[in-house]
């Protein structure tokens, strides 16, 4: 586990579980091979989480980003051309564009608009 935030570089490879008490910065076209755990979260285009990410407050997935299952107590925000598995969010879940989501999971508020 990472005590306070962690902002990460394009095209970095994580091949474990990432843990992070802040706020997670995950590069353009970086990826984790595990899951991942973090106070809140923005996951930068084309990045790929192959495992579930977990966030307290907030989670933001800009374009084309790549997550298998994604959990958030707070709100979740979805760029155009994202690829999700299972989504659930407690706060609001807000897609944007074109997104693929295969699941979202009951009680999840959904916003759905046009790309801004």
């Amino acid at each position: 586990m990472l005590d306070g935030n962690l902002i990460v570089g394009q095209e970095v490879k994580f091949w474990r579980d990432l843990t992070v008490s802040g706020r997670l910065e995950l590069g353009k076209g970086s990826a984790v091979q595990g899951n991942v755990k973090a106070g809140s979260a923005l996951i930068c285009a084309a990045a790929k989480i192959l495992g579930n990410i977990e966030t307290v407050s907030e989670l933001i997935l800009l374009d084309r980003a790549s997550v298998n299952a994604a959990a958030c107590q707070g709100d979740i925000r979805v760029r155009p051309g994202c690829t999700i598995g299972s989504v659930k969010a407690e706060g609001t879940l807000e897609l944007i564009g074109m997104v693929s989501v295969k699941k979202v999971e009951p009680l999840t508020k959904v916003i759905i608009r046009g790309e801004e």
